[in-house]
């Protein structure tokens, strides 16, 4: 567990230790308790995310808490749950005790210094905690503070227009396997041995890369399917000082439509993209991700359930791997027999933290004594994806196929999590071409934002790709060019999150008054909504945010901190909308109304009772500038309106 938490907590148990009888008032024994409970609750939520992340409180943990936990199986974390409500309810039975101790106790004069040890010891605590300083370096990002190496080192000096140019007439089919967790440590024989043992001849028939570093942004399964296809880390929208705190992505439509990734070039290549997972597509985004970047054909469980002749045999993130198998063989055969080209990618899942499952076609398949679950699922998911390559390979289709195989991201806290420590902890990345006659072991050291400039090649392509570099030519990695790649990657997140790109309006808007949207071109966007309007009609989204244990971050709070001539369209319900006129219609009561202009000019709201239009003259009309002493009456009067609202 990191290092500064254990320092924290043991500046908080000196300050514990040292608090009797220094304060003798109930209002101070409040505030200690109230800063006590906060304390616990913040180690609280740092154990817990650092049971699934094994990093603490990162990126990935907002990014589910943003956007959405839906289709987690939650039934394999019943005993952390447990521990996270056992940690509530402790912390605040130590702060009703810490209150009882202080209340009414006596301060005497050789207790000072114990007050000031307390009070110091506890301060230092909470500054230290790594909880509070992720969400203090959050802050900083929201607020548009820069980075110094975001200075020292430019982004766009770094980051690749994406093109793509033919370098052969040949341009195979792909099988990509998103392998869950199914790192590269797995494969080493002195921590496990012979654990295994049927892809291991295949990959040494490979080209493999026993390099490939964990890289900030692409440790959980959407950020790293996003690093292969788009060469970028997963960068939430709310960290870009453009897109304030507030923004929630699961009011929007698309997944980083800014970005041009594998998948978007391929298309424009003729290949049709197929991607097949035993898990709801829903969860975190992967629906979205997919169909942004141009895939035609793709299933989760909803779609694939109906294909199942026992529909009740899953785990509780999905299907088991030997049925997902199944399914993609039928469907890898059905696409090779047609004459479009075709990428197909698949999600498997028996390998997921933090037990494993194992499928059923290998059950009597164990690992040693078959005590440890997720050690049995390792050494079923080997067996389940070699004979799936292998049913590829014989198959009439064979020599017409590049097959990948490689971990989405390195293995969470599971059962095996103490032995795969002892190791050299790398992702898998191992690329089978049949028109190789013998394999090659790469030790160039990459991470998985280079897989996919690697990998076009293969296909007959040379590629640029966003961060992505060719690992088996001679530029360097951002891995080799820098010593702490993850801080410059970090520095650079305000850059990266402009590719969620929030979109220029270039024809009329539209109100949907029965989906409760906006939409802007293709891309939809839930009411209520606050979009910020500059000169040349491109927005910026603000949605609000309901904390937990907070109330709602409403957008009147963000649209108070606008400048006299920024252009706004605000749609919300009619009482919050209210706030800029002076009437307060109690009739419109759960009705939505939207308000469209300036605080430094005239604004114009209006009641959606239909689908509501605004053409862009009418929005042009909008960013026409008031006079400078017009400006300043109407902003005085509609923040006075807001104010007394």
């Amino acid at each position: 567990m990191n290092n500064m938490l254990w320092l924290s907590a043991g500046l908080f148990l000196i300050a514990l230790f040292t608090s009797k009888n220094r304060t003798y008032t109930s209002r101070t024994a409040s505030i200690g308790a109230v800063v006590i409970f906060l304390y616990m609750v913040l180690s609280a939520c740092y154990i817990i995310s650092n049971y699934f992340t094994g990093e603490g409180i990162n990126d990935a943990v907002i990014f589910h808490l943003r956007y959405g936990l839906d289709g987690s199986g939650f039934a394999d974390y019943y005993l952390i749950i447990a521990v996270g409500i056992g940690l509530l309810i402790s912390s605040l039975m130590l702060s009703v005790f810490y209150y009882r101790m202080l209340k009414n106790s006596v301060l005497s004069e050789h207790q000072k210094l114990k007050r000031v040890i307390s009070t110091v010891s506890l301060i230092v605590a909470l500054i230290i905690h790594p909880t509070v300083r992720f969400l203090g370096e959050s802050a900083l990002s929201v607020l548009g503070v820069e980075n110094p190496l975001s200075l020292k080192y430019n982004f766009s000096d770094y980051y690749k227009t994406a093109s793509l140019s033919a370098i052969s007439e040949n341009h195979p089919n792909l099988v990509y396997i998103f392998a869950e967790s199914f790192e590269d440590t797995y494969f080493d024989e002195k921590i496990f041995p012979s654990l295994v043992t049927a892809l291991r001849p295949i990959r040494e028939q490979s080209i493999s890369f026993t390099q490939i570093k964990q890289a900030w942004g692409t440790s959980w399964t959407i950020a790293g399917m996003t690093s292969v296809l788009c060469g970028l880390p997963l960068v939430t929208p709310s960290r870009n000082s453009d897109s304030p705190q507030g923004n929630s992505m699961s009011k929007m439509s698309t997944f980083y439509s800014g970005a041009v990734c594998m998948s978007d070039m391929l298309h424009k290549e003729g290949y049709k993209l197929i991607y097949r997972s035993g898990s709801p597509l829903e969860f975190a985004g992967v629906d979205k991700l997919y169909k942004t970047h141009q895939f035609d054909d793709i299933k989760g469980i909803k779609e694939l359930k109906p294909l199942l002749s026992n529909p009740s045999y899953q785990t509780p993130w999905g299907l088991y791997d030997d049925t997902l198998f199944d399914i993609a063989m039928n469907d890898f055969k059905k696409y090779s027999k047609g004459k479009q080209k075709f990428a197909m990618f698949l999600s498997t899942m028996d390998t997921h933290h933090p037990y494993g499952h194992v499928s059923k076609s290998c059950k009597a398949q164990e690992y040693k004594d078959g005590s440890n679950s997720m050690l049995n699922a390792v050494i079923c998911s080997d067996e389940l994806i070699a004979k799936f390559i292998k049913q590829i390979q014989d198959s009439p289709y064979g020599k017409n196929t590049i097959i990948v195989v490689g971990s989405d991201h390195l293995a969470m806290h599971n059962m095996a999590i103490d032995d795969l420590m002892r190791g050299e902890r790398r992702d898998q990345f191992m690329i089978i071409d049949p028109r190789l006659s013998h394999g090659d072991k790469i030790e160039k050291t990459g991470s998985t934002l280079d897989i996919s400039a690697t990998l076009l090649p293969f296909l007959g392509y040379k590629a640029s790709v966003g961060l992505s570099r060719d690992l088996l030519g001679d530029e360097p990695s951002l891995m080799e060019e820098f010593k702490d790649v993850d801080k410059l990657l970090n520095a650079w997140s305000n850059e990266i999150s402009r590719f969620w790109e929030f979109p220029k309006i270039e024809k009329e808007l539209v109100l949907d008054t029965t989906k409760n949207s906006l939409k802007i071109g293709s891309t939809l966007y839930k009411f209520p909504i606050l979009l910020h309007i500059n000169e040349n009609l491109e927005v910026s989204p603000f949605f609000e945010v309901k904390l937990k244990f907070f109330e709602t971050v409403k957008l009147f709070g963000y649209l108070h901190d606008y400048h006299a001539e920024d252009a706004f369209l605000w749609v919300d319900k009619c009482s919050r909308i209210n706030t800029l006129s002076s009437e307060n219609n109690v009739s419109l009561k759960g009705k939505y109304c939207f308000a469209l202009g300036k605080l430094g000019g005239e604004i114009t709201t209006e009641v959606l009772s239909t689908e509501k239009k605004l053409s862009l003259e009418l929005l042009n009309q909008t960013l026409t500038l008031p006079s400078e002493e017009e400006k300043a009456i109407q902003r005085r009067e509609n923040l006075m309106q807001i104010k007394e609202k």
